[in-house]
Order: structure tokens, then C-alpha cells, then sequence
């Protein structure tokens, strides 16, 4: 064998293509041996193996056989230009991977909290994505307990349209809230309360009101939850706590009416 060239055979075993394609990479002008040998053996240099290693790289990245010919075919691209392209296409096929990669990781953390939604439903309801972003901080803190499995057990089964209901009743209860601060009622009105009866987070878990009343506390020692409710209105999320918890108060045996 003359230096630098391989057999089909070599190349066979030195790339893991097999010779069947070589020989139909032969056959249709894609990759054509330098040489024969004596005895009309096919024989590869070591720019047939470049080439080859081009082939590679575009089969890798989807592109298919008369594509690659066309590609290799054009005397405008040189090699320093098939590489950089396909770098390029393997890095955007890289990002697209870690992006899938991304979704399943997003998909298995959501079922641990009980979220079973599409990537598409989820963008419409409640802002769960940053539910499933807290996903490791809640389960972490929360996951004991049992409201937390009621509510993974009973959000599992919801529809899209379920998490739709759940979002316009919320809305509509802080909306309530937020018009009955700025008509100037006392948290402890009967009408704030009546709405901070209202806010009781069944769709989730049973929530007696000892649970609301904690609820509430952690409401407003909650700074991602406060922001939320005081972006919609300066205060609402004080108005809010107090109003529940003079509720919670008016529920108690032998309460005294502080309305």
C-alpha cells in the first residue's frame, strides 16, 4: 500500500462506516477513492478521508446525500468555510438539545407538584411556570405537609379550562379586594371579610380557617407574594392579610364582632 492510502476496508474500521456505503458513496460521485490499487481495489488518501469527514459532519446535522454533494461540489466554499459552517449548525442544533433538555427537566419537575399542563396551557394559566421554577424551593419546604400532597393529588387532574376557572374566580376575588381598599372599607368590614371568605384556596387543598389564617401570615412574610399582590395595588397585600384574618377571627367560637 502506497503512504497515506487506505483501504476501503481500513477506512471501514478506522470511521465505523461501512463499506457498503463507502462503495455507494463511490458509486454516486459523493466520495471517489484517489487511486485503485493493481488489482482495482478502491484506495483512499488523506483528502478522501477529509472529505469523508465532511460527509460525517453534514449527515450528522440532517443534511441529506444530494445536498452534501451539492455543498462539497461548490468551489466558492473552502475548507475553512465547511468548517466554520458546520460549527455554526452544530452549535444551533447544540441550543435547540439543551432547550428540549430544558423542557423535559421543566415537564419532570412540574408532575412532582402536581402540574400535568403543556408548555402552551401553562403560558395561559396562573403564571405556573414560575410555580415549577420554585418547584425544588416548595417541595423542599412544603412537600411534608399535607396540604401540599392534597394539592399535588387534586392540580394533577385539572384541565386547562380547570386552570382557566381558577385564574378568572382569583382575579375577580383580588379585583373585589382591591375596589373595597380604595373605596376606603376597614379590612375588618363584613364586605372585605365576606371577600377574604371568598379568597378560602379550595381549588387547592381543604382550607379551614386556622390554615387560612397561616396562609395569610405567610402571605406577608412572602416578598415574591406581596410584590404580586401590591403591584396590582399599593397595600392590597396588607389589606388582604388583615381582611383574612379578622375573618378567620369572626369564624372563632364566642368571637366578638369587630366589623
Amino acid at each position: 500500500m502506497e503512504p497515506f492510502e487506505y483501504t476501503v476496508g481500513a477506512v471501514a474500521e478506522l470511521t465505523g462506516v461501512s463499506i457498503r456505503t463507502l462503495h455507494h458513496y463511490d458509486e454516486i460521485g459523493l466520495l471517489e477513492p484517489s487511486a485503485r490499487s493493481k488489482a482495482g481495489y478502491r484506495l483512499y488518501s488523506d483528502a478522501d478521508l477529509q472529505r469523508l469527514q465532511r460527509i460525517l459532519f453534514y449527515r450528522e446535522l440532517d443534511l441529506g446525500l444530494p445536498d452534501i454533494t451539492a455543498v462539497l461540489a461548490d468551489p466558492a466554499i473552502g475548507d475553512e468555510d465547511h468548517l466554520r459552517r458546520q460549527r455554526e449548525l452544530l452549535t444551533a442544533k447544540t441550543t435547540r438539545y439543551q432547550s428540549m433538555i430544558a423542557l423535559i427537566d421543566k415537564e419532570l419537575t412540574a408532575r412532582r407538584i402536581g402540574i400535568t399542563l403543556t408548555s402552551a396551557e401553562r403560558l395561559l394559566v396562573l403564571g405556573v411556570d414560575k410555580l415549577i421554577d420554585r418547584a425544588d424551593e416548595i417541595t423542599e419546604k412544603w412537600g411534608h405537609t399535607p396540604e401540599f400532597i392534597q394539592r399535588r393529588d387534586r392540580t394533577v387532574h385539572y384541565t386547562e379550562q380547570d386552570w382557566q376557572t381558577l385564574r378568572t374566580e382569583q382575579a375577580t376575588i383580588h379585583q373585589h379586594l382591591a375596589d373595597a381598599m380604595h373605596a376606603g372599607l376597614p379590612a375588618a368590614s363584613p364586605q372585605a371579610m365576606d371577600l377574604a371568605e371568598q379568597h378560602l384556596h379550595h381549588w387547592f387543598h381543604d382550607c379551614p380557617h386556622e390554615t387560612h389564617r397561616n396562609l395569610a401570615t405567610a402571605y406577608r412574610t412572602n416578598q415574591r407574594s406581596g410584590l404580586n399582590y401590591d403591584d396590582m395595588a399599593p397595600g392590597l397585600s396588607q389589606y388582604i392579610h388583615d381582611a383574612i384574618l379578622a375573618n378567620c377571627h369572626r369564624h372563632e367560637p364566642n368571637s366578638v364582632d369587630i366589623g
